[in-house]
Formats: C-alpha cells, sequence, structure tokens
C-alpha cells in the first residue's frame, strides 16, 4: 500500500491479482482498442497493461478471467475481432474493459506528454490536478448555505 495515500487507484493498494497472462491480455486488447497514431502512443505502448495489473483487485482478475476465456486476444487481429464481437453481443463486458484501458491509457505519463505537446494543459489523474485552476476559481464568489453547529441543532417535533 502506498503511504501517505491509500486508494485502490495507486498501485499496490491490492496485492498482486493478475497472472502475467492476463496482463497481456490487457495489453493486447488495449492495443487494438486504443491503435496510436498522429503521435500518440498505442495502448500497448502506453503500457496499459501494467497500469491495470498494478491496479487489479481479486474480483478484477475474476472478471477479466473470463472476459479473456470468452474473447480471446492472441493476436492484434484477433483482439480486434474480439472487441467488434464483444461490443455488439457482451456490451457489459466492453463496457468494462474499455473502462480499465481508457483509464490507464489516460493515466500514462506518454500520453500525457503527447497530449501537453499539443497544448492541452492536463495533468492527469488524481483530481482536482487534472485541469488548470487559479484560488479564483476555488473560492466561492458568494456565500451559500448556512452552518449550525451539532450542540445547536434541536429537535423539531411538528
Amino acid at each position: 500500500m502506498t503511504a501517505g495515500f491509500p486508494h485502490h487507484s495507486r498501485p499496490g493498494y491490492y496485492p498482486p491479482a493478475l497472472s502475467e497472462e492476463l496482463s497481456t491480455y490487457v495489453a493486447t486488447m488495449a492495443a487494438a482498442l486504443v491503435p496510436g497514431g498522429a503521435g500518440y502512443p498505442s495502448g500497448r505502448e502506453a503500457q496499459v497493461g501494467r497500469f491495470v495489473a498494478e491496479r487489479a483487485s481479486g474480483q478484477d482478475a475474476e472478471v477479466l478471467a473470463a472476459v479473456a476465456q470468452r474473447w480471446p486476444a492472441g493476436s492484434d487481429a484477433e483482439a480486434t475481432a474480439s472487441l467488434v464481437a464483444m461490443e455488439r453481443d457482451d456490451p457489459t463486458a466492453f463496457a468494462y474493459l474499455r473502462e480499465l484501458v481508457y483509464h490507464g491509457y489516460y493515466s500514462s505519463r506518454r500520453v500525457l506528454a503527447a497530449m501537453i505537446d499539443r497544448g492541452y494543459a492536463y495533468h492527469g489523474a488524481p483530481q482536482p490536478l487534472g485541469y488548470p485552476q487559479s484560488e479564483e476559481l476555488l473560492v466561492p464568489s458568494a456565500r451559500r448555505g448556512s452552518y449550525t453547529e451539532t450542540t445547536e441543532v434541536s429537535r423539531v417535533d411538528g
């Protein structure tokens, strides 16, 4: 567990759960789902498989194993065919895998560098570091609501 910020989105929060085969499966599916181009890395080059492996829970491993069994990815061509069929025939599994891949992809330093090279002012996860902020934006311009101490609250019988 990462000291100072124990959160399931951080690497090492869960004990290693993905086998080498599942990590490779995720990397192959990530390359098919995000092929890269125009200066952006592919899902494999962005190391999505590693990202997911470092953060996957035991439950994630079980779900991914079931997905991998039903939708094989022994090659890039097979991964592409499986993704097309999965999106059509099993949208829940497709959405699950897509979410893992996209989260890993847009958390990759390589992808963030490509975005910054193109002028995007994005800093990646975890938020609130994602977009530039100023003190002016962080402080409300008008006071709204109120605060009552717990000891000052009394029961209202109606």
